[in-house]
């Protein structure tokens, strides 16, 4: 949209009583000073070479999070692909998950040559279903991925684990979107084999892009030290509009006077914007600049966000409390959360009528905020797999409220 339809929307906002800004879904974490250390990075290129702060980066994120190995890579699906090198997944093993994921969650298995096979997921907490899981194994599943979606915890979390036990499978967890949330007093990502986390714009916390992988096992953190030592670093150009992105992210999508400031920062820098999923990768593509190791200066950033994650997520878990008493109002099902979990609501999902997912513009003008709609396609956003009752329901009607507002 341009910035002359832009403002004239704004300003039929302004004469109509409506509210020039409502809750962004990302780069919610970002603040002033987030701001101020991109810009005396992108003036110092001399400091991004030190190593030593991606070192302390992955040392602190492990404090935080209660692992004993981290290692960080400039995106969630890189942790991914380094979680499955860790875990010697070979060409023709199979592994199950859940028909209910964004696509490049599939994509890193693709692309190192083993088989998905998609299970269903429940409503409750749209987790992997175990009652349809156990069918599903064979002579060749090797792992299974479960994931921790909106910030929930999977309400088959310990089953899972108990299930790939009797059966000698691994297991990876995604917490890409649940970075922060606990389980019987431990963070997500300690009880299964490994686990890969994310700090994409949307996510828990914010780089951009990036992402970490984790483990206990000292055998797996040797085979993912390995995958990481291997990695190249990303060229120069990509960590300089990373930076940019903050700024530009930051007056877009967080900026009290965001309504006015973002379209003139989007002239400034939109050039340099990087997009989180590529049209290569919803077609199943491996991008060129894909498997790259975190740089300095973004784990730089990731260390400024680690010291606010606790307090942002304790944010969310308080505008829960007003979509529950909304859901209460309204007569819909509140997100699950099972007992011995703390949840920390990276969006609210809910069950609505299909025509609510449709036309979305109800909840802006009844609640002044805008709908998220993760996910349009049960492998999101480009596809679908069929045969899957719930993925196709959560499809056809779960919408999300933003929790930073």
């Amino acid at each position: 949209m341009s910035i002359g339809k832009n403002q004239a929307r704004n300003l039929h906002k302004f004469l109509t009583g409506q509210p020039l800004t409502s809750p962004s879904f990302g780069s919610m974490t970002l603040d002033w000073d987030d701001v101020e250390l991109a810009k005396n990075l992108l003036s110092n290129p001399s400091l991004w070479e030190d190593e030593k702060v991606v070192s302390q980066y992955e040392t602190e994120f492990a404090s935080w999070n209660g692992s004993k190995y981290a290692f960080a890579f400039m995106g969630g699906r890189v942790a991914l692909s380094a979680c499955i090198y860790g875990l010697n997944l070979q060409p023709g093993d199979e592994v199950i998950l859940p028909a209910y994921t964004c696509v490049v969650v599939p994509n890193s298995f693709h692309f190192a040559g083993i088989k998905t096979v998609y299970c269903d997921i429940e409503l409750d907490t749209y987790g992997l279903d175990v009652n349809k899981v156990e069918s599903q194994i064979n002579s060749k599943t090797r792992a299974i991925l479960l994931h921790h979606l909106y910030g929930l915890v999977c309400r088959d979390y310990q089953a899972i684990l108990d299930l790939a036990k009797r059966y000698g499978l691994r297991v990876i967890e995604d917490c890409t979107h649940a970075t922060g949330a606990e389980y019987k007093g431990q963070k997500l990502g300690n009880l299964g084999d490994t686990a890969f986390y994310s700090s994409e714009q949307s996510k828990v916390f914010n780089t951009i892009q990036g992402g970490i992988a984790t483990t206990n096992d000292p055998e797996l953190a040797k085979r993912i030290e390995e995958y990481y030592k291997q990695a190249a670093y990303p060229d120069l150009d990509w960590i300089d509009k990373q930076l940019h992105n903050i700024i530009l992210n930051f007056y877009q999508f967080k900026h009290p006077q965001r309504w006015w400031l973002g379209d003139i920062f989007n002239l400034l820098y939109g050039y340099k914007r990087l997009i989180s999923t590529t049209s290569e990768e919803e077609k199943g593509i491996c991008p060129k600049h894909y498997g790259c190791k975190m740089t300095a200066p973004i784990a730089a950033i990731g260390l400024n966000q680690l010291k606010k994650i606790d307090y942002y997520n304790n944010c969310r878990r308080e505008t829960a409390k007003h979509w529950d008493i909304w859901c209460e109002e309204h007569g819909y099902r509140k997100p699950v959360v099972i007992e011995d979990s703390i949840p920390v609501y990276l969006r609210y999902p809910v069950l609505v009528e299909p025509e609510k997912k449709q036309n979305r513009f109800w909840a802006y003008k009844e609640l002044g905020v805008s709908l998220g709609v993760w996910f349009v396609s049960n492998i999101h956003p480009s596809q679908n797999v069929e045969g899957f009752v719930n993925a196709d329901k959560a499809v056809s009607g779960c919408i999300n409220f933003p929790c930073l507002i």
